[in-house]
Order: C-alpha cells, then structure tokens, then sequence
C-alpha cells in the first residue's frame, strides 16, 4: 500500500492517465457489448463522440455554419432586428439588403411617388362594435401563449409589457393564470378544445364557471381556438415534464402525463351548432368573441359564412394562423405538412366574406410570422385588421431560438419551469423589452404606410403588394388574387 502511495505521490501524472486510459478501455468494452446502438457497437468510443457531435449540431449550425438568412424558423437577421428594437439598439442596417427580392415567391411593397410624414399614432380597431363592451385593440399584439408552455416569469413580463405598451395578450389555451393577470394589462381568453380553465370534471364545458372567470375586467375578448398553425387538426401538447401542480390545478388534469386536448371541440360536430355556443359566451360575457383556426378545407369558409347567414349570428374577429405558425410541441408531419400559409389564407377569408356581405361585420386577425412592422404591413394590406405575434415576443424576451421549448430546458428561461433557468428572466427588465420592441413594430409599420402615401391602415390593399412570381415578372397581390363581386343572393341579417 504504501509503494502505491509513494508511486501516486511521486508521479501523480502518470496515475491521472492510466485512470484515464482504465475509463476509456471500460466504456470501449461497454459499447462493444452492448445491443441498442450499432454505431457504438461497431465502433466503440468513436460511435459516442459522433453522437455527442450530432447532439450539439444545431448550435453549431446557429453560431458558426448558418448565415443570417438560412436559419430557421426565425433567421438571424431578425432576431438580430428584435433584440435591437427590444433593447433600444441600433436596428438599421448597413449595405442594403441581404435578401435576393428576384427570387420567386418573394412578397414586396409598391411604395409612393408621392410618400407622406410617418403617421404617428396607436394603429387601433374596434372588435365587436355592437357587443355590449366593444374593445379597441392595437394593430399589434401577443398570440396565444399558454402558461405551461411558458413558465411564469415569462408570462408576467408579456402581461406586464403589454399593459404599458397597451395592447392585448392572448392567454393560450392554458386557462387565465394568476401570472396572466398579474401586470394588469389585456387579455383575450383562449378555449381550446380541453375547455382549460373552464373544464368540468368530465372534460366538458363548465357554464358557471366561464361566467365567474370571464366577468374579470382585464379579460377583453374571448377567443374560441379550433385549430393553430403549427399542428393543425390536432390538439394542444403539454408534455408531462413541463407540468407543475398549479398548472394542474388551473388546467384541471393530472400530474404525471402528458396533456393531450382533443382535436376537436365536444360541444357542437358543425358551424351551425357551433355559431350557437359562440352566441352563448357572448350573452353570458357581453364581451366580443372571436374564433381561431389554420385553414385546410376552403368549402369551411363557406359552412361557416352559410352558418353566419343562416343563424344571424358572426363571430366578432376571425383569427387566422398561417401553417408556418410556431408552437412549443407539434408532431411533425403536422407542422410540416398541413395547412395554408397565412398570406393565401387571409385572402381566402376576406373572400368569403366579401362574398356573403359579411366583412365589415367581421374583423380579421393574422398570425404566423409576423415579427416586424414590415410583416405587419404585409399582412394588412392581404387583408387584417391585426396582427398578433408569439415567437416575436417570446425573443424580445431573450429567447436564443435553442429551440428546446418541448424539453422544459429553455436556456433564456422562457419556455421552462425550471426554478434555475427562470432566475435569469427578470420581469421588470423584460417587461420593458416587449413594450419597446410593440413600440418598434409599430413605428416600422407607421413609416411603412407613410411611404405608401397613406395615413391610415385601412388604405392598405392587395394592389399595394407585388409577387415575384418568375424571371422579370411581378404582379400586384390584387391580379393573382382577386377581390369578389358582393353576392347579394347570399347574404342575410347579421346580429
């Protein structure tokens, strides 16, 4: 014993490599024997290190291989823009663009000869002007946000951002959390399909309880969601690791499993019933209600104007999320696969609205990718009314795009219940954040307008845009999608 002690003393680096060598040679042996990995069996402690490699592929790719236009879904330069805007930086940009605007399928505006001042102001619009309580929403808002995908210093900064920036934050289908109200800005309410918040034992609607919940005052608007861009078709996820008891509790479901809501909603199987249960919120809020969806078939387009018609009841906004929208879990095959994008489905909606007489009735909302004020821009002019945004605003928060949302191990401590992670997100600093980088959208969206000559964002129009649709060949948004004759044969009275 003491030749081994006086052989560690005398050369104590030569026992560190042996024990090192000893390590190596008994994970080599594991690897050999073991059944699960072939890499690893076949070549053991090169097979670990390949995987350790891959494993760190995409922050790589982030911080190294991918320039500023590759990444995705959010590329650098915008995430750049937002942090800048959020922070107060500088957000222009040297050298011009870095975009190839040849490119088919790029999206452009036609600017005026003749521009105006930038139009100062909030950009607002009223939702549901014969509703008992009308709200007068900003031009630019959060999207839906659940507190579970979200951790709750996360969510208090949104609802305290927005409630200086004055403007609404949509709770997710997550049900109205303390954390939601606790900056005491707007909020739009969220029913999913699992009726979070609202949930009867059985998983049904609870009546009475919506009314004790709804008759909040910061609650502004309720929405119903039938579908999101990112999984259309399917329900909300909520993986098990990111559920906490008093997500349990707000949610009504157990702790251990994963929280799988249903693909569609129990309470109606077509958009008559459905019109009825919408009706039915709005008499017991007094507040507009606005159904959510990602658009798949257009013949519903035309089942829910019939429905509107027929019933003489129409929700007070339409959201429609874009198939390239972001949520914190998705199958891929959804994300991926199903759904119109949100520029085409906009359109699509306005449409039919047009068609059945319906359209200053009904306000739309946009959603998928709407980050700057020239998206904004896009998006009215293809018809919206507004726009909300959710992974904008998450990285006004310090989101880094590590895209672990689905892990409960989000780095920038938004997307996490980790206690740890969420140390480092500071309410009354990220709160700010999001007020400016509205604010930054906004002001974007302002001077866009002003250099199309107008003043105002209804002036806004498909003629204002332009596709590349080929090699030297542009066309305005309004030739390759026109607008509809008003079809009188259609229409009916709206209440």
């Amino acid at each position: 014993m003491q030749e081994i002690l006086s052989v560690i003393i005398a050369q104590p680096g030569r026992v560190v490599l042996y024990l090192f060598l000893l390590i190596f040679v008994l994970l080599a042996i594991r690897d050999f024997t073991q059944k699960e990995s072939t890499i690893k069996r076949n070549f053991p402690l090169l097979g670990v290190a390949r995987y350790a490699i891959s494993a760190i592929g995409p922050e790589l790719r982030q911080y190294l291989f991918a320039n500023d236009r590759e990444e995705r879904p959010v590329p650098r330069y915008i995430r750049n823009w937002i942090e800048e805007s959020s922070t107060g930086g500088n957000s222009t940009v040297p050298f011009g663009t870095q975009l190839d605007i040849s490119n088919p399928g790029t999206i452009l505006m036609r600017h005026s000869a003749f521009p105006v001042p930038t139009p100062h102001g909030r950009f607002e619009v009223v939702i549901g002007p014969d509703c008992p309580n009308p709200y007068r929403a900003s031009i630019f808002n959060v999207a839906a946000m659940s507190y579970g995908s979200l951790g709750a210093r996360a969510v208090s900064s949104l609802s305290l951002g927005a409630a200086k920036g004055r403007f609404f934050l949509n709770t997710g289908e997550g049900g109205v959390s303390p954390y939601h109200l606790e900056g005491g800005g707007d909020l739009v309410w969220q029913l999913g399909t699992a009726k979070f918040g609202c949930r009867a034992p059985d998983g049904s609607f609870d009546q009475s309880e919506f009314a004790k919940i709804v008759a909040n005052p910061q609650i502004k608007m309720v929405e119903i969601k039938l579908s999101q861009g990112a999984k259309p078709g399917k329900g909300g996820i909520l993986p098990k690791s990111k559920i906490t008891p008093e997500i349990a509790r707000i949610r009504n479901v157990r702790m251990g499993e994963d929280v799988i809501s249903p693909s569609s909603h129990a309470e109606w199987d077509n958009a008559v019933e459905m019109m009825v249960f919408l009706d039915n919120l709005r008499r017991i809020s007094g507040k507009p209600v606005g159904l959510k969806f990602c658009l798949g078939d257009p013949e519903f387009l035309d089942d829910l104007c019939s429905a509107v018609v027929s019933t003489g009841v129409a929700p007070d906004y339409i959201q429609v999320d874009g198939a390239d929208g972001g949520t914190g879990a998705a199958p891929l095959a959804h994300t991926n696969l199903l759904g119109y994008p949100m520029l085409d489905a906009v359109m699509m909606t306005e449409n039919k609205l047009i068609e059945h007489g319906l359209r200053e009735r009904i306000r739309i909302g946009a959603s998928s990718k709407v980050w700057t004020g020239a998206a904004l821009a896009t998006a009215v002019a293809a018809g919206a009314d507004f726009a909300v945004s959710a992974r904008g605003f998450m990285l006004s928060l310090g989101c880094i795009q590590a895209l672990h949302c689905n892990t409960n191990f989000c780095p920038a401590g938004v997307a996490t219940h980790s206690k740890w992670l969420q140390r480092g997100l500071v309410p009354a600093v990220k709160s700010e954040r999001v007020a400016n980088y509205h604010e930054a959208v906004v002001h974007d969206f302002g001077a866009v307008l002003g250099s199309c000559g107008y003043t105002t964002a209804k002036e806004l129009s498909r003629k204002d845009l332009m596709k590349v649709v080929g090699w030297h060949e542009i066309e305005t948004m309004d030739e390759l999608v026109p607008y509809p004759d008003f079809d009188e044969t259609v229409t009916g009275s709206i209440v």
